[in-house]
C-alpha cells in the first residue's frame, strides 16, 4: 500500500512537471551583426541590424543586445513572419513574437546613437584654364558603440549644426522606411529633396560603394566622389576700402554632379602647386561654388581723387509763423580717377565696388556703372589682354549749418 501511494505521488509530480514545462518559455538571446551605419552632421549614427533563424509557430521571447550608448527611445524592430505582441524595456527590450508559421524569420533592428561619430568632407582641387577637378573624401571616425566590419556606410550632409530635433526625425523616418521593408541587405534610398524652410539645406544621405570596416577612434579616408566641372574666373576690386587693390581672384565653379557638394576644407592647387586653403561652401546641384583665390598680381588697380572744390553761400530758410533763419550750404563736389591694368595674356571679367555718400547726386560717370544704389556703385568690365581701363566718375553733395551771431 505504501508502495502504491509512492508511485501516484511520483507520477502526479512527474504530470506537474510536464505543465510546467509546457506552459515556460525560454527568453533566448540574439546579437545580429550590423548591415549599415549612417553618420549625420552633428555626430548622431543610425545603426541598421539584420540576421534570420529558425523558429517554431507560436509564441517566443527574444532578447535584443542593444549598446548602452544607443537611445532606447528609437530602437524600432521589424520581423518577417511574426506579430510583435508586447516589449518589456528593462535594459535590453525583450520582444514577445507570434510566429504564423514554422521556418526562417528574418529580424531588422535599428536604432540611433548620439554623439558617437563624425564625417567630414575634404577637398583636393586642381585648376585647369577653363576646369575645375573635384576630388573628395570622406573622413570617417567612430568613437562609440562598436567597430564596424564590413557595412554598408552611409553619410547624411546638408543640415548645418545644431539642429538635432530635424535631424532624429528625418533619422527615424529613414529608420520606419527601411524598417518597413524585407530585410533583404539592400541599399538605403536618399531622404526626398524636402527643404525644411528657406534657411536650412536639404539633407542628403551619400551612399559609399561597397562593405567598409570603421574601428572605433580610428580616422578612416573613404572615396567620396571625383568630377571636373567648368568654372569663370572673376577679378573683384573693393576700391573704396583698398584705393591700391589688391584685387581679388574669385572662380564660380558649377556643381554638375547629381549630388551636393558638403561644406568642408578644400586645398586648392594651381599646375600641381600648393595655392591656398579655404571652407568649401555647402553646393547644392545646378548652383555654384563661389572661391576666392586670393589677391591677383596680374590686375594693378588705383584709385586717385582727381578733383576737388567747395563752395559755400549764406541763405534763408522758412522756419514758420513769417520767421526766417540764415544757414550756411556748402557745395561739395568729388571726382575720381579708377585705372585698371591688365597685366595677362587673356581676357578677364573685372567687378569694382565704390562707395558715394548718402544723398550724393551723381553728376557723371565714365562709363556708367552697372549698378547705383544709395551709396554703392558698381561697375562690370570685359578687360582686353595687356590693355589699360579708366573708370571717371563725379558726385556732388549739398549740406546745411546754421549760422550763429
Amino acid at each position: 500500500m505504501k508502495l502504491l501511494t509512492a508511485v501516484l505521488l511520483i507520477l502526479i509530480c512527474a504530470s506537474s512537471l510536464v505543465r510546467s514545462q509546457e506552459t515556460v518559455e525560454a527568453t533566448t538571446a540574439i546579437k545580429l551583426p550590423i548591415d549599415s551605419a549612417t553618420i549625420y552632421p552633428d555626430g548622431m549614427v543610425s545603426i541598421k541590424r539584420i540576421g534570420s533563424m529558425d523558429v517554431t509557430e507560436g509564441g517566443h521571447d527574444f532578447l535584443f543586445n542593444i549598446p548602452e550608448a544607443a537611445d532606447k527611445s528609437t530602437v524600432l524592430l521589424s520581423v518577417s513572419n511574426s506579430s510583435i505582441e508586447r516589449v518589456v524595456y528593462d535594459g535590453n527590450p525583450v520582444y514577445t513574437l507570434n510566429g504564423s508559421s514554422s521556418g526562417k524569420q528574418d529580424f531588422a533592428l535599428s536604432y540611433l546613437m548620439i554623439g558617437a561619430g563624425h564625417w567630414e568632407p575634404r577637398y583636393d582641387l586642381h585648376l585647369a584654364n577653363d576646369s575645375l577637378s573635384v576630388n573628395a573624401q570622406a573622413i570617417v571616425r567612430i568613437s562609440s558603440g562598436e567597430d564596424l566590419r564590413d557595412v554598408r556606410l552611409n553619410l547624411a550632409a546638408g543640415l548645418p549644426q545644431g539642429v538635432r530635433p530635424i535631424l532624429v526625425e528625418k533619422a527615424t523616418q529613414m529608420q520606419m522606411a527601411s524598417a518597413a521593408r524585407a530585410p533583404t541587405g539592400e541599399a538605403l534610398i536618399p531622404l526626398p529633396e524636402t527643404p525644411i524652410n528657406g534657411e536650412l539645406e536639404t539633407l542628403y544621405i551619400f551612399e559609399l560603394e561597397g562593405r567598409k570596416d570603421v574601428e572605433i577612434d580610428k580616422e578612416i579616408g573613404l572615396p567620396l566622389f571625383e568630377s571636373s566641372v567648368p568654372l569663370v574666373r572673376i577679378y573683384t576690386w573693393d576700391a573704396y576700402n583698398y584705393e591700391n587693390g589688391p584685387a581679388l581672384e574669385e572662380m564660380k565653379a558649377n556643381n554638375t554632379l547629381p549630388t551636393p557638394w558638403p561644406a568642408g576644407t578644400a586645398l586648392l592647387y594651381r599646375n600641381d602647386e600648393y595655392v591656398t586653403t579655404f571652407t568649401m561652401p555647402y553646393t547644392p546641384t545646378g548652383t555654384n561654388a563661389s572661391i576666392v583665390v586670393g589677391p591677383s598680381p596680374d590686375l594693378k588697380v588705383t584709385k586717385i581723387l582727381k578733383d576737388y572744390n567747395m563752395t559755400e553761400r549764406t541763405k534763408k530758410i522758412d522756419t514758420g509763423d513769417n520767421q526766417t533763419h540764415d544757414v550756411k550750404e556748402i557745395t561739395e563736389n568729388w571726382t575720381y580717377k579708377l585705372k585698371i591694368e591688365n597685366n595677362q595674356n587673356r581676357s578677364v571679367t573685372l567687378e569694382v565696388s565704390d562707395i558715394k555718400p548718402r544723398g550724393a547726386r551723381m553728376i557723371s560717370a565714365e562709363p556708367k556703372s552697372t549698378e547705383t544704389t544709395a551709396t554703392d556703385l558698381k561697375w562690370k568690365l570685359a578687360l582686353e589682354p595687356r590693355r589699360e581701363q579708366v573708370i571717371d566718375y563725379s558726385y556732388q553733395t549739398v549740406t546745411t549749418e546754421p549760422v550763429y551771431i
